[in-house]
């Protein structure tokens, strides 16, 4: 069975842990918020071969929402010089997780594809899922006296719906792939997909899914490369992580 990491506990950028890890698989999701650091750069170069990055850019670092995530701009900047120092654009996906899918939330994301389309042109994928109002998100935003998006776990299919149609429009009008990430709907796909290993060269064969959540379709070769079983120094009011 084909071995392949992934960073999903912590921000690689922050933590280089995976780095010397490297050699227990076959290739690498890398996903970071924070993809600023020079030592990052030089690590995803160094080892760019079995790696595919994704960032994640929701629009609202440096908010209430995610008070220690750089702004928007910085995190574009960043992929430019990444790209511009020799790791390949096809190797990076844009990923925007999560979406808030009110009106604001929806246009903000919007905003960040246009952005990446005209300064990081290259970067032709877009990963994206809705937020999850886990019960103690509830509490945060409430702390953080952030207004709740809808009631309930997940947002309403409308709300779903909606983002998904001007997703597609974006989409269509730059030309780029959407994927999603646990979300039952028609760019669903895997955080580790058959297109991953096919940019690297390699063949992912058919593997049953973890099913670490609802919808989850990441195979079963999936290996941790990073230990923190709790929120990151980004401290996002959304995360998963209680502690």
């Amino acid at each position: 069975m084909l071995r392949v990491g992934i960073t999903e506990r912590g921000d690689a950028g922050l933590d280089l842990s995976w780095v010397g890890k490297l050699n227990l698989v076959d290739f690498a999701i890398v996903i970071t918020k924070n993809p600023i650091y020079r030592e990052f750069h030089e690590a995803l170069i160094d080892n760019k071969s079995k790696l595919i990055l994704h960032v994640t850019c929701t629009g609202f670092g440096g908010s209430k929402l995610e008070p220690n995530v750089p702004e928007p701009m910085r995190v574009l900047k960043a992929v430019r010089v990444l790209i511009k120092n020799g790791f390949p654009a096809e190797q990076i996906v844009l990923r925007i997780d999560p979406i808030i899918p009110t009106p604001k939330g929806i246009q903000t994301a919007i905003d960040i594809i246009g952005f990446f389309h005209r300064y990081c042109s290259p970067v032709k994928r877009v990963r994206y899922s809705f937020i999850d109002m886990y019960p103690h998100v509830i509490e945060r935003f409430k702390s953080a006296r952030i207004r709740l998006p809808f009631d309930g776990f997940h947002a309403p299919k409308a709300m779903r719906d909606d983002a998904v149609t001007q997703l597609n429009a974006i989409a269509s009008a730059y030309d780029l792939r959407l994927e999603s990430c646990a979300e039952s709907n028609e760019h669903a796909s895997g955080c580790i997909s058959q297109l991953d290993a096919q940019i690297l060269h390699k063949e992912l064969p058919a593997q049953l899914y973890k099913g670490q959540r609802r919808n989850c379709l990441c195979p079963a070769g999936k290996t941790e490369l990073l230990t923190n079983a709790r929120r990151c120094p980004h401290n996002c009011v959304y995360c998963y992580w209680k502690g």
